[in-house]
């Protein structure tokens, strides 16, 4: 099997450019984007507009509720199987998407790890709201003191995740990342690494950030509150939302959260970048040269 993958920055262009080469070379768009996983955030999590949508067919986009967690090893594993569904229909998967470590998950692999069942991430959400992120922090210190010591205090979402393997399996996380990776998909693939310059990506994030705004962003999380789900899920704590929930609480004005959210994309977007440096085997193509990106797509397909 033959893929192609379109990474690059938040706000870059990768949508619209992977619509266009798939739509160009009979492809089908699989998400590689932990926010686009969500449903009812389409707006704060640059969800592809309808347009994009009906174009080519897209898949793995709003599979989650706000409330339940993204996973990277479920998430690989859906995508494997949806692009081997889609190689079978004799189309290309185009794996699209600004979550690198998801990528690296599905091409690259890691060690296998058992999945985690609910009941077991509810008992440890429930000790994590009756105690201190420092106190499960003190606990992964005495089953997996490995990970412990890789680990920072408050870093909640990885102490968790790492308590959850264990009390699932008995097994330390560190022991599982000890065995030898492997590759969720047996596949050839092309990198495409999308990139602008830094003060034109930055432009284009403000302006994206103000458009999410229009768009419905401050509404969009007061609608998913009123449901009942509470403002500490996953998606709430991430950098288009925190903001958006402290100025409902009146902690700061729009302008204020309007520029926190911008702020918080532009620091992502260096992460991203920095990331995407130390991907060897990714081709780095100016986005403004799509004749360039299209050309080594066909060369990779066609060879």
């Amino acid at each position: 099997m033959k893929a192609i993958c379109i990474l690059g920055p938040t706000a870059v262009g990768k949508s619209d450019l992977a619509v266009e080469a798939a739509r160009r070379f009979k492809g089908e768009i699989v998400n590689a984007d932990s926010m686009q996983v969500f449903r009812s955030l389409d707006v704060g999590t640059g969800m592809p507009p309808p347009e994009l949508f009906d174009t080519v067919p897209h898949h793995l986009y709003r599979i989650l509720d706000a409330d339940q967690e993204p996973d990277a090893a479920d998430w690989a594993r859906q995508a494997a199987t949806t692009m081997e569904e889609i190689h079978h229909r004799l189309h290309v998967p185009f794996v699209v998407g600004g979550t690198f470590f998801w990528v690296r998950a599905l091409f690259d692999g890691f060690s296998a790890i058992p999945p985690i069942l609910e009941s077991v991430r509810g008992k440890l959400a429930e000790s994590h709201a009756a105690s201190s992120t420092g106190a499960l922090y003190a606990r992964l210190g005495k089953v997996d003191p490995v990970t412990a010591r890789r680990l920072k205090g408050g870093d909640t979402q990885r102490i968790l995740r790492a308590l959850e393997v264990y009390e699932a399996t008995g097994t330390p996380l560190s022991v599982f990342q000890e065995r030898p990776a492997r590759p969720a998909v047996q596949a050839r693939v092309l990198k495409l690494a999308l990139s602008l310059p830094r003060e034109e990506l930055f432009s284009r994030i403000n302006e994206r950030v103000d458009g999410m705004v229009k768009a419905g962003l401050v509404e969009e999380v007061r609608d998913l509150l009123a449901t009942g789900c509470p403002d500490s899920v996953r998606p709430l704590r991430s950098a288009s939302y925190l903001p958006v929930i402290r100025h409902l609480a009146g902690e700061v004005d729009l302008e204020g959260m309007k520029n926190d959210v911008a702020m918080s994309h532009r620091r992502y977007a260096k992460r991203q970048l920095t990331w995407l440096r130390r991907e060897p085997d990714a081709v780095t193509v100016a986005r403004h040269d799509e004749d360039k990106a299209y050309q080594l797509i066909a060369d990779f397909l066609g060879g």
